[in-house]
């Protein structure tokens, strides 16, 4: 007898705690106002959504539950649009549904522009690739990824110039780092045989440690550089 009782305390509690789980969980997706919300609380100025669509059957992440992409401009500025993806993702604690996040592409397109402008007068060869996490869309983008090669001891300050520009650049319009920007630099000296290269990647997780100097950067591609040598000896 005693023994069912504590079943069915401990029965109760679980319901009660999932109840509580569920109840703080948010399934509801962002309307529009409460994106424009976000933005501006984000960046300090008002933005308009322009349009958004579900997109939850084609996205990438097996974990999402829904998924609305928005395209939105600055109030000031409507020729510029960017995308903000509203996902409603997977399981927490074994509770679906419980992350609720907004995700913006704005500070990864300011970033891009700074780079190219600072990089055009310049020798710095790159390219960008675009990640795009709507299977049926090459418009939806979400991350940037910057590629920089050749790079070598030869124009390493010029690359870090541009770089240490662009996030200059970049943090004027905008308080944080931008997540999403990725940068891949191929580093590789002429003398070297030429199966050989050295993979760089900078992105926010290495910014949240180090500052945006060009000095700085240089510093950490040579320190990779100098253990990717020491792993061929």
């Amino acid at each position: 007898m005693e023994g069912k009782i504590k079943a069915r305390i401990c029965f109760a509690s679980l319901i009660c705690v999932l109840a509580i789980l569920f109840t703080s969980c948010d399934f509801r997706l962002k309307s529009k106002r409460e994106v424009e919300k976000y933005l501006e609380k984000q960046y300090g100025q008002e933005f308009t959504v322009l349009s958004s669509e579900s997109v939850t059957d084609d996205y990438y992440d097996d974990d999402v539950w829904m998924v609305r992409a928005y395209t939105v401009s600055p109030k000031d500025d409507p020729e510029t649009q960017f995308f903000v993806f509203n996902k409603v993702e997977g399981e927490s604690f074994g509770v679906p549904g419980f992350r609720n996040g907004l995700q913006d592409t704005y500070s990864l397109d300011i970033f891009g522009k700074a780079f190219e402008i600072r990089a055009a007068d310049t020798d710095v060869q790159y390219s960008f690739d675009y990640f795009y996490p709507v299977k049926s869309s090459s418009v939806y983008y979400s991350r940037l990824c910057v590629n920089i090669e050749p790079v070598s001891s030869e124009n390493l300050e010029t690359v870090c110039t541009v770089l240490s520009q662009a996030y200059a650049d970049t943090s004027e319009v905008v308080k944080n780092i931008p997540y999403g920007v990725i940068v891949v630099l191929t580093y590789r000296e002429p003398t070297w045989p030429e199966n050989q290269s050295c993979l760089i990647r900078i992105d926010s997780f290495y910014l949240s440690g180090f500052d945006t100097n060009t000095e700085t950067f240089e510093k950490y591609i040579l320190d990779e550089v100098s253990k990717y040598q020491k792993r061929l000896q």
